[in-house]
């Protein structure tokens, strides 16, 4: 992040969440963000925002707290074992500060430039 200078690195173990989960985290969502999530096709090009707009507002019309979560959506889980902070400084004397998981335990150390 040049602006800042600041990095943070992750490692993890990453799955996809159950059903369950993803059952449970739609039901607390606002109506709204889920009239979104069922009528958008995330990240497809469009033709105008107006379409995306008027989708968007029938499928509000439609929807109820009891809708139920549409099979393609939910998501991940991440179990982290590792996280390094960087600090960028002037020569590249950067700061690296690390925190690692070994056996449920977890160790900090700082590593060389």
């Amino acid at each position: 992040w040049q602006n800042i200078n600041v990095q943070i690195r992750l490692k993890c173990k990453i799955f996809k969440s159950s059903a369950n989960f993803s059952d449970k985290h739609f039901d607390k969502r606002t109506i709204e963000k889920n009239a979104l999530t069922i009528s958008s096709s995330q990240s497809k090009v469009i033709q105008s925002y107006s379409d995306v707009k008027d989708s968007y507002n029938k499928t509000l019309l439609k929807i109820d707290k009891n809708t139920v979560r549409p099979n393609n959506w939910g998501g991940f889980t991440f179990i982290p074992y590792y996280f390094e902070f960087w600090e960028g400084h002037e020569n590249r004397l950067n700061k690296r500060h690390v925190f690692e998981q070994y056996k449920k335990k977890w160790e900090e150390r700082l590593l060389q430039p």
